[in-house]
């Protein structure tokens, strides 16, 4: 297994390249939490984004046998608070509402709602029960990855437990010696911290998000097991919340950040300040009214790529779930933390393969700064194409120019670079990509467009050029301009 330490940096804080803890300062953080004065709770929003991490396979039939158990049906009073003066009550507990679901996953669904902490452990590195530890009331809800949705299988479980004690001193108390428990895991045997981040804003007054690995008992399991623990404190209050799944090596280390962001005003008894979208990954009319149809170029609206005959010219179609909207794309979109979000994806195929890809995404974000801070991200993706989520190495060809006079729509500024990776069938083909990035308010407009060729690209219109072919038509440039001209009219149409 490789050092999961070596993926930290794919493990985000709340602005887009912040940097994270180093595993030595992870270790310290406990003392560095016990000497932090507690915020006073105010309903400000928590600018937090959700990385996500890529999709995982499993080559065995299951989990293994360290699977969680799934909840008795008859468990909703099967373990009752002890009594108390508290007004802990389940509506203390988050709803999936609350919920990011990371790309490409499906949206979590509750499962199952205790009052108490449950009759089965809920998470592998936490040995002592909020009940031993002083709590005076506790409750817990289960959440799966909907059934029946692609990657469901892969989502691995959520849960959330809140609990009161006696004052703020005790549970700012309890929630450091949790913290401290997920980070060395006691629970595990060769557990590996893979990440950890911190908590904080809106009504929290500490918290952390610690993730660790370990292996599996199931020799057959070809992935390690994951834990990640939130533990926030707010008031007199504490949440814990975990999630466990299998990953490989490759994935990145999951974060919790604006789950628990949400799940802290809930357990205060406050609205979070907006909910998510419940599916990062859809392709149609997103979970807010903001964006729709009408943000996404037509196929009409494509020009043909006259280098191939196609019977069906750009065909719409569902790219399987490890296909970004850019190659050189660093985490999932969701990772940009946009309120808002629609995608679509079309191809050109021959008789034989498909020979061009456009893919685009429609951002929307809760205002111009966090658009500008998400643009500034994705070039920085451009720049230095950091991530493979196609199972290849992308290579950076062109850097980002500024081509925001080229395009009609007038965005507030558009860059655009080239780049790229080899064909499937591992001879000279060559997928040349176009990738775009246009802000415009509070908007982003994403473009990927591909054509295969190679080893030449598809057209050069310069005759000192070794890859100058005077039978092709030198439309190249046209083609990537009208789509992008295209992509960027719809998608800031309701805001000119």
């Amino acid at each position: 297994m490789s050092d999961p330490i070596s993926r930290l940096d794919q493990f985000r804080a709340d602005a887009p390249g912040a940097p994270i803890n180093s595993a030595a300062e992870a270790r310290r953080r406990g003392d560095q939490i016990r000497r932090r004065t507690r915020a006073a709770v105010t309903a400000g929003v928590a600018a937090v984004a959700a990385v996500v991490a890529g999709p995982v396979i499993f080559l065995s039939t299951g989990l293994g046998d360290r699977g969680i158990d799934p909840a008795p049906a008859t468990s909703d009073s099967a373990v009752a608070s002890s009594p108390s003066a508290s007004d802990l009550t389940r509506a203390n507990l988050p709803t999936e509402d609350d919920l990011v679901a990371d790309d490409p996953y499906p949206a979590w669904t509750q499962e199952q709602t205790y009052d108490g902490e449950g009759t089965n452990a809920y998470n592998d590195c936490l040995t002592e029960s909020l009940g031993d530890a002083g709590a005076q009331a506790t409750f817990r809800r289960d959440f799966v990855a909907k059934p029946g949705e692609e990657m469901a299988d892969a989502a691995g479980t959520l849960n959330a437990v809140v609990a009161e004690f006696d004052s703020p001193d005790e549970a700012e108390k309890v929630s450091v010696d949790l913290s401290d428990a997920a980070i060395s895991c006691p629970g595990v045997k060769g557990a590996e911290l893979a990440g950890t981040l911190p908590v904080e804003g809106g009504v929290i007054s500490s918290g952390s998000i610690d993730v660790v690995t370990y292996q599996p008992d199931d020799p057959d399991m070809n992935a390690v097991w994951e834990t990640a623990t939130a533990v926030v404190a707010a008031d007199d209050r504490v949440l814990v919340m975990t999630r466990k799944r299998g990953v490989q090596d490759y994935v990145s280390p999951t974060t919790l950040q604006t789950s628990a962001v949400n799940a802290a005003y809930r357990m205060v008894g406050a609205t979070p300040p907006r909910a998510p979208s419940t599916d990062p990954t859809a392709t149609g009319p997103p979970t807010e009214d903001v964006l729709g149809d009408a943000n996404l170029v037509a196929a009409d609206e494509l020009p043909a790529l006259d280098r191939f005959e196609s019977a069906l010219g750009w065909n719409g179609y569902t790219p399987t779930p490890d296909v970004p909207t850019l190659a050189c794309q660093k985490e999932w979109l969701s990772s940009l933390g946009a309120t808002a979000k629609v995608a679509t994806d079309y191809r050109w195929d021959t008789d034989r393969a498909m020979v061009g890809q456009v893919h685009v995404a429609v951002l929307e974000f809760a205002d111009e700064d966090a658009a500008g801070a998400a643009y500034n991200e994705v070039m920085e993706w451009m720049e230095v194409c950091p991530a493979n989520k196609l199972g290849v190495d992308p290579t950076v060809t062109s850097l980002p120019i500024d081509v925001s006079d080229d395009l009609d729509a007038g965005p507030k500024r558009a860059a655009r670079s080239q780049a790229t990776y080899p064909g499937l069938d591992g001879g000279d083909s060559t997928w040349f990509e176009t990738e775009l990035v246009a802000e415009y308010e509070t908007r982003l407009v994403l473009v990927g467009y591909g054509e295969l060729a190679g080893p030449c690209p598809p057209s050069t219109g310069d005759k000192n050029d070794p890859c100058y072919q005077p039978d092709q038509p030198d439309s190249w440039p046209d083609r990537i301009l009208a789509i992008e001209k295209a992509a960027v009219t719809a998608g800031i149409s309701d805001l000119r």
